[in-house]
């Protein structure tokens, strides 16, 4: 059986760094609707942390790239994970930030994206809504070859794919421990971040994040509905940087080893309750 990170090296979404030409009022987005705090930083770089959540956040103009940062629970899986990464012949760049203990590295994809793999240095005790950041989509328009990558070489599994009337792939939905997915590719005309998800407790948990973003006059775009992949109930909103943010529960666990479903590509498979947000 493939070496997988799900049955060697568990790994869940941890923080994601973005990139903005108004950091200022991003980070104010994120700490007010979001609950998040302020850590110092080493840099220009916003830092922000909360309950099973963090963001960096920097200026457009400095140049540094965005990237989704993993977690794994020990140095010693850390390790093991770049060994194994480095026999393949993947660069490990190191990747220091203040929301991992030292040693934390990342990877770029065959497009260019990067991900980063590291111990968490978060304090697990941190205050406010529930909604643990849990996965990140990407568009993309080499799926065959970024999926390739992240199966064969990094060692997510694929839990769903959804397929065109020829039997195509337009969408493979990943995981990197027991839930259904931390990552997913939509076939796409660019290649962007798609959105990234939030996770929560029950339906209820929900229903306050939606009032909440009502509150702020942040409405919803997509939802609420079901996922037909993952099974999760969800609703989507955008901070003021167009990026989507999407909160989600009852998410999906899978066994290690178990074959990918296959979905049509259609409506009902994106939300069975209704309307579906459908990517070109």
């Amino acid at each position: 059986m493939p070496r997988t990170l799900q049955a060697d090296t568990p790994a869940h979404l941890h923080h994601l760094h973005v990139v903005s030409h108004d950091p200022e009022r991003l980070a104010a987005f994120y700490m007010k609707q979001m609950d998040l705090r302020p850590l110092a930083s080493a840099d220009s770089r916003i830092v922000l942390a909360g309950p099973g959540r963090a963001v960096e956040i920097s200026d457009a103009n400095d140049g540094l790239p965005p990237y989704s940062g993993y977690a794994v629970d020990s140095h010693a899986q850390l390790m093991n994970l770049k060994e194994r990464l480095e026999r393949s012949d993947i660069e490990c760049a190191a990747a220091a930030s203040e929301l991992y203990q030292p040693g934390a590295f990342s990877v770029a994809d065959p497009q260019g994206r990067r991900v980063a793999f590291g111990v968490s240095a978060l304090d697990k005790a941190a205050s406010g809504a529930p909604g643990r950041l849990q996965h990140t989509v990407y568009q993309t328009t080499e799926l065959e070859r970024v999926v390739r990558f992240y199966v064969e070489q990094v060692g997510f599994a694929i839990s769903d794919e959804v397929v065109d009337e020829n039997g195509v792939p337009t969408v493979v939905f990943m995981r990197s421990d027991d839930e259904h997915h931390s990552l997913a590719f939509f076939r796409g005309s660019r290649n962007e971040w798609d959105h990234h998800c939030y996770e929560t407790r029950e339906w209820n948990d929900i229903r306050d994040w939606g009032d909440r973003f009502a509150a702020a006059e942040v409405p919803i775009f997509f939802g609420p509905g079901r996922h037909g992949p993952g099974n999760n109930l969800f609703f989507m909103v955008t901070d003021p940087d167009g990026n989507r943010l999407e909160f989600s529960a009852e998410l999906e666990h899978v066994t290690a080893g178990a074959a990918p479903g296959v979905w049509p590509h259609g409506e009902r498979t994106l939300n069975s309750w209704g309307r579906a947000w459908v990517r070109s």
